[in-house]
């Protein structure tokens, strides 16, 4: 049973979050290992595993990009930094050089923010993209579109999310350095 599944979603990107919560409190409830006390060992067992698999889920579709993440990786793609484009490697490449500059002391205040601003600004770009073919990979899930597609749409995630995963480790980088 898949994430969505366990909430009796369809496979949607853009899902309705007080929905998913009240499902999730709903069916925490139903299998609340308190409520199997007098349960046999095996229905025990049976509450802890539903119990662990509906916070999984709920920790993971609650939250926008890990739901996209746990949707790739559950159509069998797996982000892949091999496949990001040697350009934005290197751009990536100089904003980390400016980082260690900064780590060592020897970048203005006025550059620090620069660069904090432009990692600020490339993190909501992604965000933005991934948005945005989130929505796409929704309405061709609505049409029924082809494997095809469908597959098309999945390795545009994939490669969305394998760029968004440097500039997280900057942003992370930068907040460790502050």
């Amino acid at each position: 049973m898949n994430y969505f599944e366990v909430f009796g979603l369809p496979k949607f990107l853009d899902i309705d979050l007080a929905a998913l919560e009240k499902s999730f409190h709903a069916l925490s409830r139903k299998y609340h290992p308190d409520y199997f006390s007098t349960a046999s060992a095996e229905e025990k067992q049976q509450a802890l595993r539903m119990t662990a698999l509906l916070n999984d889920a709920y920790r993971t579709l609650k939250h926008p990009i890990r739901r996209v993440e746990y949707l790739v990786n559950l159509e069998g793609f797996k982000p892949d930094g091999s496949k990001v484009p040697q350009s934005f490697l290197m751009e990536v490449f100089e904003i980390n050089e400016q980082m260690q500059e900064m780590k060592a002391g020897d970048a203005s205040p006025q550059r620090v923010e620069a660069l904090r601003r432009e990692i600020e600004h490339r993190a909501a770009e992604f965000d933005a993209q991934i948005e945005a073919a989130s929505e796409q990979w929704d309405n061709l899930v609505r049409a029924k579109a082809s494997e095809t597609q469908l597959r098309s749409q999945l390795s545009k995630l994939t490669e969305i999310l394998s760029k968004a995963s440097y500039i997280r480790n900057l942003e992370q980088d930068l907040e460790e350095s502050a």
